[in-house]
């Protein structure tokens, strides 16, 4: 019956669980209590891993990049940790480990049970999380962002830490895309940050950004894009370029306050450079009149 539990948790079906996570009718009367609750847990935890995987299956063939993102990622913690446990504890079972197998003989359910408890509370996070993912065809990068920030602040350690790599996975992609508009003054052409008039879009920022950065964010894109688009003779110099994508690589917006430093200094380099380079004496001399 082990072998049989341990394909169930990597996915496979079993005829003690025909249907979902319910035991077998005919199996029940001959268990004693606490294994059928032993058995009833680890099915439970195996439909869960079998519906995330599932549903990654299919949202990877999402066309937004964010989405992709936190699928791979989830697969990789998949992997990397339940899967491995998997494998880990059937090698315990062959090797006949004394902390496992009871006298040498036989491996008692409420082992494995304990062994896979730690995977009750993420299996049941992550695949909520698959049936909110899947109810909504179109997730913007601003609304998923701030969801799995929101569900990383837990006191389920295991969850939070989950979520909170989840959340740095779809940051990655959304920082690429900033790093395009500020950097290259350049829209992506699906799930793009702002408008082509440069007027930011309000569902692809999370909510963790301030308000000041958003400002300073359009100001930026919408210089820069300008600059591109009517071919100045000088554009922003290389090194300054490579600078300002050096500092973005090293923030991510949920830290609001390296992120709001990072922001307001490019945003402090690009008006130097425009002041130096771009503006004209008539320019110069009208902003010096306003102020």
């Amino acid at each position: 019956m082990i072998a049989e539990i341990l394909l169930l948790l990597t996915g496979h079906s079993s005829s003690l669980f025909p249907e979902d996570h319910t035991l077998n009718k005919d199996l029940s009367p001959l268990l004693h209590p606490g294994e059928k609750q032993c058995l009833e847990s680890l099915g439970l935890i195996a439909y869960r891993y079998r519906k995330v995987k599932t549903s990654c299956s299919r949202l990877q063939k999402s066309p937004s990049r964010y989405i992709c993102a936190l699928v791979a990622s989830l697969s990789q913690i998949l992997k990397q940790e339940y899967e491995a446990l998997v494998v880990e504890t059937e090698a315990k079972v062959l090797k006949r480990d004394p902390l496992l197998v009871a006298n040498g003989a036989f491996v008692p359910l409420s082992s494995v049970r304990a062994i896979f408890s730690a995977w009750d509370a993420p299996l049941a996070a992550l695949s909520t999380l698959m049936d909110d993912l899947e109810s909504d065809k179109e997730w913007k990068a601003g609304p998923l962002i701030d969801m799995l920030l929101s569900r990383s602040k837990t006191g389920v350690h295991r969850v939070a830490e989950i979520f909170a790599q989840l959340s740095v996975a779809v940051q990655s992609v959304w920082r690429s895309h900033l790093t395009a508009l500020l950097v290259h003054g350049s829209l992506s052409e699906s799930e793009p940050l702002a408008t082509k008039d440069y007027t930011l879009i309000e569902s692809s920022f999370p909510s963790c950004i301030s308000p000041q950065s958003l400002e300073l964010i359009a100001y930026v894109g919408r210089a820069i894009g300008t600059i591109k688009a009517v071919k100045w003779q000088k554009q922003l110099p290389r090194t300054l370029a490579t600078e300002h994508t050096l500092m973005l690589e090293r923030v991510l917006p949920e830290d609001q306050h390296a992120f709001d430093t990072v922001v307001s200094q490019i945003r402090i380099n690009v008006g130097e450079w425009l002041w130096m380079n771009i503006l004209t004496k008539k320019d110069i001399d009208e902003a010096v009149d306003s102020l």
